[in-house]
């Protein structure tokens, strides 16, 4: 059987311009206290099955984001002006 979607329900559009959230991945570091950072896709990146912090097993859009203020990875590492991530990683940010 087919899905119906809800009429209502806008769909979520990626792309160059688009302000994002960063939900980062936790499950290495779930004792960090790092706000996910936002940022603006400023181009598309590869499908190439891996991103700038976060291996991906499976092949999907990834989009290069420029953060609003230097990023430091839960890692430690940075400052970050930008980074490759997947799709799945963001979140269309809330308009202000």
């Amino acid at each position: 059987m087919w899905k119906k979607r809800d009429p209502e329900a806008a769909p979520v559009i990626f792309g160059v311009g688009v302000q994002v959230i960063v939900r980062l991945d936790r499950t290495r570091f779930p004792d960090s206290f790092v706000d996910d950072p936002i940022g603006v896709i400023v181009a598309p990146g590869e499908l190439n099955g891996s991103s700038f912090y976060v291996p991906t097993a499976v092949r999907e859009a990834v989009w290069e984001v420029a953060f609003e203020e230097p990023f430091y990875g839960l890692d430690g590492s940075g400052p970050h002006d930008s980074a490759k991530i997947p799709q799945s990683f963001l979140e269309v940010a809330p308009e202000s």
